[in-house]
């Protein structure tokens, strides 16, 4: 079975078979073989190959946060009408917090030219560390929080315009 999903900015399409106890899973050119090993309500444990991982979900609405090594993203399922209607981002983009927490450590100032993927600011929450990344290449305009805040889910963190 196949979906899309928006991770970020960008739409990928995953296709999903069941293979007696695990899932072939392919994301673009690349093939998974992955086994639950136990999930229980907002964590799932799970291999790929030899590689044994956890991961933690939260939910609103379509939405999910989904947590592990370090990294949060959040993945809406798209519609048909919206994979057929995708736009280009262009202009000044906010950063904004995917849960509520504690802003732990700042990594990057205004008026930086930061890479996409590049570490911008890491949140505490749930007692698990939240890296949030730069959604595109460009230039951090403001910064608008400082180490120690605490931010509820949506806050804008920091704006940036691409480049």
């Amino acid at each position: 079975m196949d979906y899309t999903f928006r991770i970020g900015d960008e739409n990928q399409t995953v296709h999903v078979e069941r293979d007696k106890e695990s899932f072939v899973v392919k994301i673009g050119e690349q093939t998974y073989r992955v086994t639950v090993d136990a999930s229980q309500p907002g964590e799932v444990a799970f291999s790929v190959g030899n590689r044994h991982r956890r991961a933690y979900v939260a939910a609103d609405g379509s939405q999910r946060w989904i947590a592990f090594d370090a990294t949060t993203m959040l993945v809406s399922k798209v519609e048909a009408v919206e994979r057929r209607s995708v736009r280009q981002r262009s202009g000044t983009d906010s950063l904004t917090a995917t849960m509520p927490g504690q802003v732990v450590k700042i990594m990057a100032s205004e008026g930086e030219m930061i890479k996409r993927g590049q570490p911008l600011i890491v949140l505490e929450a749930m007692k698990m560390e939240l890296r949030l990344t730069a959604p595109h290449d460009g230039k951090v305009t403001r910064v608008l929080v400082r180490q120690g805040d605490i931010v509820e889910r949506g806050q804008r963190l920091l704006e940036v315009t691409a480049e």
